[in-house]
């Protein structure tokens, strides 16, 4: 409140109010964060085992990493962008979407990779990550929170649960070269560009 006064000892000739509302933003912490890789890039094993029952014998497995986003605003913006892809290098016979690692003796035929879903639980719901397709997830300003501290801050924040299940759907082991299998995932989120 401001009192306008004709004179220092005058009586108020007016009185002003004034209302500020303050929104404490921190853009440049918005991170993707992974609980169990505090200060570390994950690396993830697909648990890829080998099934002899058959016929024929199969390989597969199921594989899932915690992940947590968080916006620089307690999250409170009202959607978030999120796109995975594993560099969108073409593999023969694989479907459309998924991803892949690839045998490391190298080589690109379709015995030369082992192909993967994403599922990204949202809610308690889970949504199908397309390699390299942008999934949008709303409401994040009413989504279920979890409170972390991110790796160089010393306050706890708010931040989105939604963890990944990497799935490799089991294929005739005959059809595989047999070996060790990588390959990278990238994570994208983009923010609104207007936030509360």
């Amino acid at each position: 409140m401001l009192d306008l006064r004709g004179e220092t000892d005058g009586a108020p000739l007016a009185t002003y109010t004034f209302t500020f509302d303050l929104t404490i933003t921190d853009y440049a912490n918005a991170s993707i964060y992974f609980p169990l890789y505090d200060q570390i890039t994950p690396l993830v094993n697909l648990n890829i085992d080998y099934n002899p029952i058959g016929p024929p014998p199969t390989v597969g497995g199921k594989a899932t990493l915690d992940m947590c986003l968080y916006d620089g605003l307690g999250s409170q913006v009202a959607y978030m962008e999120v796109t995975i892809d594993d560099g969108a290098r073409a593999a023969p016979g694989r479907p459309d979407g998924m991803y892949s690692v690839w045998h490391g003796a190298g080589g690109n035929t379709e015995s030369d990779h082992l192909d993967y879903d994403i599922d990204l639980d949202y809610g308690g719901r889970p949504l199908r990550m397309r390699n390299g397709r942008m999934q949008v997830l709303p409401g994040i300003d009413t989504a279920q929170l979890r409170m972390v501290v991110l790796p160089g801050m010393s306050y706890p924040v708010y931040c989105v649960p939604t963890p990944l299940t990497l799935r490799t759907p089991r294929v005739p082991a005959s059809t595989k070269a047999a070996g060790y299998y990588q390959g990278e995932l990238s994570i994208k989120v983009v923010l609104p560009p207007s936030s509360p």
